[in-house]
């Protein structure tokens, strides 16, 4: 598996519309982080274009309160050194990422 930096994934997705990049911790991302891609609708042209560069594929999940819908694909990446703040120095501290679609 081809490991890949936050910052690249991040601007990928911006071109291909994005409006909201972040990463977080993941127990099923090979490198342990994955970047959450947030797009308006279902994002197939940026997920096929990363499937075809890095020969893996990416998980697409849909979000949904009243008549507000989003989409987000979690792409593993590695992150920068540094940017890793952790309680008590430890991975398997938890971040949850809450989306308030009220806020866009």
């Amino acid at each position: 598996m081809q490991s890949v930096p936050f910052e690249f994934v991040s601007q990928l997705a911006s071109e291909f519309g994005a409006f909201e990049c972040c990463w977080r911790e993941s127990d099923l991302s090979f490198t342990g982080y994955v970047a959450e891609c947030w797009f308006h609708q279902l994002p197939g042209p940026f997920c096929v274009k990363w499937s075809s560069v890095v020969g893996y594929q990416v998980r697409v999940r849909c979000f949904s309160q009243g008549s507000v819908r989003c989409f987000v694909a979690s792409v593993p990446v590695t992150v920068p050194q540094g940017s890793i703040r952790l309680a008590g120095g430890q991975r398997g501290g938890r971040a949850r990422v809450v989306f308030h679609p009220d806020s866009y």
